[in-house]
Order: C-alpha cells, then sequence, then structure tokens
C-alpha cells in the first residue's frame, strides 16, 4: 500500500509541476530580478487564468506596477504573451521561463 501512495503523489506531483499546461499555470506567480545595473527591483508574471496574464514591474524605491494585462499561449515549452501588437516568447523549462525583456535575459522563477 505504500507504494501505491508513493506512486499516487509522486504522479501527482508531476502534473501539477508541469507548467507547460496552461491549467497547471494559471494561478501561479514568477519573478525576475534583473541585472542590478538597472533601477527595476524585480518583474513579475501573474496567471490569472489558462489565457491570461499580468505584467507586473517594480522600481527601486517605488511600489509595485501593473504594466499590462496580455494573453498567452503555450506550445510544448514555448509561452507565446500577446499585447497588442507586441509578442514576447519564453521558454518553460521546469520552474522557470526565460524570455528577453528591452534587450536583456530575464529568466522568471516560479514563487
Amino acid at each position: 500500500m505504500a507504494i501505491v501512495a508513493l506512486i499516487t503523489t509522486s504522479c501527482s506531483k508531476d502534473k501539477t509541476d508541469d507548467f507547460t499546461k496552461p491549467e497547471n499555470l494559471s494561478g501561479t506567480t514568477w519573478k525576475c530580478v534583473p541585472d542590478l545595473s538597472d533601477d527595476i527591483e524585480y518583474y513579475l508574471m501573474i496567471f490569472t487564468s489558462t489565457t491570461t496574464v499580468e505584467a507586473w514591474i517594480k522600481y527601486i524605491g517605488e511600489e509595485e506596477d501593473q504594466i499590462s494585462i496580455c494573453s498567452y499561449t503555450i506550445s510544448n515549452d514555448r509561452i507565446i504573451i500577446s499585447y497588442e501588437d507586441i509578442l514576447q516568447i519564453g521558454i518553460i523549462d521546469g520552474k522557470t521561463i526565460t524570455t528577453t525583456i528591452d534587450e536583456k535575459t530575464c529568466i522568471f522563477y516560479k514563487q
């Protein structure tokens, strides 16, 4: 019985940690701390549904500020975030999402 419980728990955890599935990404928050030379303390991506993500920014010494509400889709390990006519493409790898912001690589970590 212990083996069955362990297998069931392991399978459930693996399924939940698969963030290439929108249903597992929904309700999660991801944070990127960029290069210290910037005046930006961090960026946040808050996935509010299986198709919507909020983009937030925190400048040093200021409050968090919502930049936009975007839509997203996932294909394999690629996430495509779109806002108006702008497309942002990232790669989901476990508990990280790597993308480029202002020509700099930014790695978002699940919070």
